[in-house]
Formats: C-alpha cells, structure tokens, sequence
C-alpha cells in the first residue's frame, strides 16, 4: 500500500511541471525592437566590414552583405572597385571610398 501511495505521490510531482509555462530568465522584462519588428533603413551610411582578396576573385563586406567587384547589393549600392584596404561604390549616382578601420598595434621594442 505504501508503494502504491509513494508511486502515486512521486506521478503527481512528476507531472507539475509539465502543466508550467516556462519563461526565458534571459529575456528582457520590457519590449525591445527585433530585426523583424525595427524598420530598416537603407538610406544609412554605408559601412565597410571586410575585405577578401584571392589570387581569383576579391569580396567586399557592407552593411552585412557579401558582394563581389560589379554587383549590386540592397541600399542600391553597386560596388564599383575593391582594394587592399578600401571599396569604390556607387550609391544612388553618389560615388563613395569606404576604407577599412585600421586599428594601431601596440609593436614591442
């Protein structure tokens, strides 16, 4: 009989939580604007992030976008050169120089 009550004690804690709604501690208390709800705009800045050179082919990383030399990526951003350090684009009949941030390294003596 006391298998019997303990397994039935031990069925209803089990099953508990389960009934429970479970809430990420994480998340903030108040509302915040996600990507999917914050408008994007494309008339910001354009922001160079990366370059890759290869002994093939040459990438340029803007606004989040992978583009090669030629193509055109949103924001009407046509990228028009790629160098070692900087991009040439094309933005809305606006050309631009984007260079890359050069951060300054602390070199030893």
């Amino acid at each position: 009989m006391f298998k019997i009550l303990l397994f039935t004690f031990f069925l209803s804690i089990v099953s508990l939580p389960s009934h429970a709604v479970a809430q990420d501690p994480t998340r903030p208390a108040y509302p915040v604007n996600t990507p999917e709800t914050a408008e994007i705009s494309t008339e910001a800045e354009p922001r160079l992030s990366a370059i890759w050179i290869s002994g093939q082919s040459k990438w340029a990383t803007i606004n989040g976008v992978q583009a090669k030399q030629g193509q055109t990526i949103p924001g009407n951003i046509k990228i028009i050169k790629i160098r070692k350090n900087a991009v040439t684009i094309n933005q809305n009949g606006n050309i631009k120089t984007l260079q890359l941030l050069q951060r300054p390294y602390k070199t030893t003596k």
